[in-house]
């Protein structure tokens, strides 16, 4: 097969592997990419998949493999390049449950937003688990839980354009 050159092409060919089922990881993506002669980096790989809406799933016949999302939630999602726009267009609530920030997204958003989560290394979480439209994001404490989700929703509704989520929570009493 001859080299893809395009974006578009690559992209195209990443699909059309997701679609048959097999691939479990973005090193054997990468590997069957290179048999056919596509280099490409882990990053661009990463950012490939992001935009392609594939997501990992895993289930007791198959294992782990990537899917493609076809919820037009996540693939309108593609687009955004920052924490406070995915914020902005994903989430629909927070709530802190003791030192764990309880994130509600739309159907099919909540492991594109836990993504980006985790990828941003903030300070004050120490992990994420993301369901279908839930996110349960692993705090130090319970104050920062609660300034997490104060900063997130604050965010959402666009009433300030950058948050410090690593920051102390102000206590006014």
């Amino acid at each position: 097969m001859s080299a893809l050159t395009t974006m578009a092409a690559r992209r195209a060919r990443i699909e059309s592997l997701i679609e048959s089922g097999t691939v479990s990881s973005q090193e054997q993506l990468r590997s069957v990419l290179a048999n056919e002669g596509m280099e490409v980096t882990q990053a661009t790989l990463s950012r490939d998949l992001e935009a392609l809406g594939a997501v990992k799933t895993h289930d007791a016949s198959s294992g782990s493999r990537y899917v493609i999302s076809r919820s037009p939630v996540v693939t309108h999602l593609a687009v955004p390049t920052t924490i406070s726009r995915v914020v902005t267009e994903v989430l629909v609530g927070a709530v802190a449950a003791q030192n764990i920030a309880v994130l509600h997204t739309p159907p099919g958003a909540a492991h594109y937003l836990a993504g980006y989560l985790d990828r941003a290394h903030f300070n004050s979480i120490v992990g994420t688990v993301a369901g279908d439209d839930t996110i349960m994001v692993v705090m130090h404490t319970n104050e920062a839980a609660e300034e997490f989700c104060a900063n997130l929703l604050s965010l959402a509704d666009r009433k300030s354009d950058s948050v410090d989520f690593n920051a102390k929570q102000r206590r006014t009493s």
